[in-house]
């Protein structure tokens, strides 16, 4: 019986690790290319996910018709919700 519980210990250890794992590369390792707006000469860039979501979120980013992600923006990103 002590057999027992020690290995659901050890799956759940295990399985919290994975979880935490997965949680970090999703966190540091996404990034997804954004195109400069247009009329500008910028280059594109790569950014993190949380910092599209941020930037999603305020109105500084939107999709094109070809799928690209494409700045709203020429200077600074808007700092509020356009709603």
């Amino acid at each position: 019986m002590v057999f027992s519980s020690r290995r659901k210990i050890i799956v759940s250890c295990v399985l919290v690790a994975a979880g935490a794992a997965t949680l970090i590369y999703g966190v540091l390792f996404h990034s997804t290319n954004i195109s400069p707006a247009q009329g500008t000469d910028s280059p594109a860039s790569a950014k993190a996910e949380p910092a599209l979501i941020k930037e999603v979120t305020v109105g500084g980013l939107e999709r094109d018709a070809s799928g690209q992600v494409k700045k709203t923006y020429t200077d600074k990103a808007p700092q509020a919700c356009p709603t």
